[in-house]
């Protein structure tokens, strides 16, 4: 079997094809590498262009290299929106994919009209006001607009099935036909060193920072301020990000703690890896993402989206200091019990043999 990933976020593809890999199937990543991240892919459709011009060659290099992109078993595209919002461009592109393969199916990551239509309504609560006054400064997001459900909508109905990756793309799809069960997101355990959590003088905190408004930062600063205040001795506390992810990985080694996004139901790619290297991590788990994941419990502490949230934790884990290095371990066992990326690979290939 042939398999396309097309479109990359955080080495989730990249994850997932190497599951695929192991299992002896022809997985290939075709991606724009993912931003400032510059997650390595297969087929790549960047540009060392400056400026507008790069801009435009990004978007006509996926058209330039259409004959790699045709003949697979089966195309997994990671968001309608990958490739742009959705106007001729896109709709050619996307619909030559189609064409020119034999299965092709949507993963429900990252935001789209969907999440924005549905998912909005359906959640307690979620990134979307921090994100707009935050991210965008504006009080509309174009995946609000009836253009972008409209050919969100067309892209799910052309697919075989949609796969979200965590429970609040399973609600915003909720309903929908072409909505299948949810897989967990992969991760390459073989290639995530795992080390005792052990402290030094302080306990490390850290958080990612991308996304301002969409992750929730602006509870962590709240938090950082009062918890460095009150325990300058005791806690070293850490924002920092918007690096390739080879370099963020390595930052986040060295902590003890890591705060995923404030504004999810879920762990996101960034809490996996925390996980697999045997931190402890805060961030979403709230019940209804576990039973999206098909598991019981999760070593993950809970958040809500409020700075008290996190000073509770943190104090709570200060007070359980002697901990930390057991924490960490079960964070390391539940990520290869659940994300390991044979184990998600193989799922993959269970779903897509379906239908």
């Amino acid at each position: 079997m042939k398999i396309l990933l097309l479109g990359e976020y955080s080495a989730f593809h990249k994850n997932l094809k190497e599951g695929l890999v192991e299992l002896g199937y022809d997985a290939v990543v075709a991606a724009h590498g993912d931003g400032f991240k510059k997650v390595p892919c297969d087929i790549s459709f960047t540009s060392s262009l400056p400026s507008l011009f790069g801009k435009l060659s990004s978007r006509l290099t996926p058209l330039c290299k259409l004959d790699q992109l045709t003949g697979y078993d089966v195309v997994q595209l990671i968001n309608p929106f990958a490739f742009g919002r959705g106007y001729f461009f896109e709709r050619f592109f996307l619909q030559k994919i189609i064409d020119g393969n034999e299965k092709f199916f949507l993963s429900g990551a990252g935001d789209d009209a969907f999440f924005w239509k549905y998912g909005r309504k359906a959640l307690e609560y979620g990134p979307f006001d921090d994100f707009l006054k935050y991210d965008l400064n504006s009080d509309r997001f174009y995946m609000e607009t009836d253009k972008a459900f409209d050919f969100n909508k067309r892209m799910l109905e052309k697919s075989n099935g949609l796969i979200p990756i965590m429970y609040e793309y399973e609600k915003s799809y909720e309903g929908q036909p072409k909505r299948l069960n949810t897989i967990p997101i992969p991760m390459n355990m073989d290639k995530i060193v795992y080390e005792d959590n052990k402290l030094g003088k302080k306990l490390v905190v850290f958080h990612g920072l991308n996304r301002y408004g969409f992750k929730g930062t602006r509870h962590v600063e709240e938090a950082f301020e009062y918890l460095g205040n009150k325990y300058p001795n005791d806690l070293e506390l850490v924002i920092d990000g918007k690096m390739p992810l080879n370099e963020y990985l390595q930052l986040m080694r060295r902590t003890n703690v890591v705060i995923d996004q404030m504004n999810s139901y879920s762990l996101g790619v960034n809490g996996i890896y925390a996980l697999a290297m045997g931190k402890v991590v805060l961030g979403g788990v709230e019940p209804e993402s576990l039973i999206s994941l098909g598991v019981e419990s999760s070593p993950v502490i809970n958040l809500k989206p409020n700075a008290q949230s996190i000073i509770q934790q943190v104090e709570n884990l200060l007070e359980r200091k002697n901990e930390i290095q057991k924490l960490g371990y079960e964070s390391r066992q539940f990520a290869e019990n659940v994300h390991g990326h044979i184990k998600v690979a193989q799922q993959y290939i269970e779903t897509w043999g379906k239908y």
